[in-house]
């Protein structure tokens, strides 16, 4: 049986594609059936920690144009 590594891509939160897939993690918190798999960054602790501050800094940054 040969093994490989799932491909990742980065987490991108301007991407609804991206938001859809951590919206399905927060109600079941897996990710195993998700579409994607996100790339971790050498920043964070973890993933989920993460895509948290990401959303979180994109989402200010979105209220910010509005004002």
């Amino acid at each position: 049986m040969i093994l490989r590594q799932p491909e990742t891509v980065e987490f991108d939160p301007a991407k609804k594609a991206h938001r859809d897939a951590f919206r399905a993690f927060q109600k079941r918190y897996a990710w195993a059936d998700s579409p994607l798999r996100f790339s971790p960054s050498p920043l964070y602790s973890n993933l989920v920690d993460q895509v948290k501050d990401q959303l979180l800094q994109w989402y200010m940054a979105q209220e910010a144009v509005t004002q």
